[in-house]
């Protein structure tokens, strides 16, 4: 039995480098990956601040500017 399978020795090793290196370039783009997810959801909550600045935007920019006139004496 331990005749048999010494001819397969030179193989499995052979298949367990190829098999490192696959498992290599799979991993190998994965480390940036929590940083752009990270970077993706800022820019999301930025276009949504935009997003709802521009919409009440005017308003509050009256608001402000009747407040500060206002409190002065004529």
């Amino acid at each position: 039995m331990r005749r048999t399978l010494r001819h397969l020795q030179p193989i499995a090793a052979a298949v367990h480098r190829w098999l490192a290196a696959i498992r290599m370039l799979l991993y190998a783009g994965a480390t940036g990956q929590g940083l752009v997810e990270y970077g993706l959801i800022l820019v999301l909550i930025m276009v949504v601040c935009v997003a709802i600045i521009g919409m009440v935007g005017n308003t509050i920019s009256q608001v402000w500017y009747e407040k500060l006139i206002g409190g002065f004496p004529s």
